[in-house]
């Protein structure tokens, strides 16, 4: 092989590794196919804007975790624990459109609830209820636990397939869109009985949801739309200011008024449009004489005459 035929063939050889270098694509470093997905924030919201109440006897709210979605809410509603089973005492709702998945109007597997029950009361033995119970929302089911100190613990599961308001008919039932709620209930008490303990899923009141209901609950955590469309309005408190600013002008302009017109004040004393249009017949234009510094005789300049409010 002659050295021009070996340079040749090397030079191929880097040419071709090269392209392939150039075309082929590295899945360590392809990156733009990837959609980056924030997990969602949990914020603190007033217990006026909870999606569910329990009765009474559960005691107080004291406090609802929220995150939301556009057209999903998942709140947490947590009550009193007299300390006994740790954990908290909560009721969980998650709300969307009913078409945003089967959970949200087909019942949980059996082994769906153990491995929430598990994940809730890990150190209490629950036993399901063979019949349901039942709310304003529909069934539920539930599980009854005894811990180790005594007391008594529920374990609630609801399907609401329809949040709308009741009583609609015709195209309005029809044009509306249909929410859904899913529904958990972890409470633990020291002293409750089981019937005081169902009671408690069996009052339950959900929240009439509809789409101005989402974006309120939305607004409360603060990513709503009225929240990205509030600075639109600053631009109000600008004019609010200036109207103080104003009435302070009025408020200084006063004093002033008032001392002119006192006996004995030495304030000038400021002429009115009329009397300043009455005096421009006395006006005349009468020559000013000016004295130059430095020289005996005196040069005469005519003034301009300056227009009063009389003759504009």
């Amino acid at each position: 092989m002659t050295p021009m035929m070996s340079r040749f063939m090397a030079m191929t050889a880097l040419a071709l590794s090269a392209s392939g270098c150039a075309t082929g694509v590295d899945p360590d470093i392809y990156t733009g196919s990837v959609t980056p997905v924030a997990p969602a924030l949990i914020a603190d919201v007033a217990p006026e804007y909870a999606a569910a109440y329990l009765p009474q006897a559960a005691g107080g709210i004291e406090a609802v975790r929220q995150s939301s979605k556009p057209e999903q809410v998942f709140q947490t509603i947590l009550y009193p624990n007299t300390g006994y089973e740790a954990g908290e005492n909560s009721l969980s709702v998650s709300i969307a459109p009913r078409s945003s998945g089967k959970s949200y109007y087909q019942a949980p597997t059996r082994n769906e609830i153990i491995r929430e029950m598990r994940a809730a009361l890990p150190d209490v033995a629950m036993a399901m209820s063979p019949a349901p119970g039942q709310n304003l929302q529909g069934p539920f089911g539930y599980a009854i636990g005894r811990g180790t100190g005594g007391g008594s613990c529920i374990f609630a599961w609801q399907i609401a397939e329809d949040l709308g308001r009741a009583g609609r008919t015709g195209f309005s039932k029809l044009a509306r869109k249909r929410y859904a709620a899913k529904l958990r209930l972890r409470y633990c008490h020291p002293t409750m009985s089981e019937a005081a303990l169902v009671s408690l899923m069996s009052g339950v009141r959900v929240r009439e949801v509809s789409t101005a209901t989402i974006e309120m609950l939305r607004f409360a955590e603060g990513s709503g739309v009225p929240a990205r469309q509030a600075f639109a309005n600053l631009a109000a408190p600008a004019a609010a200011d200036a109207k103080p600013a104003k009435a302070a002008r009025k408020t200084v302009s006063k004093p002033a008024k008032v001392a002119a017109a006192s006996p004995g004040s030495t304030a000038a004393r400021v002429l009115k449009p009329s009397e300043l249009q009455a005096s421009t017949g006395k006006m005349t234009d009468t020559p000013v004489t000016v004295a130059r510094a430095g020289s005996k005789g005196k040069v005469q300049r005519t003034a301009l005459k300056v227009p009063l409010p009389g003759d504009l």
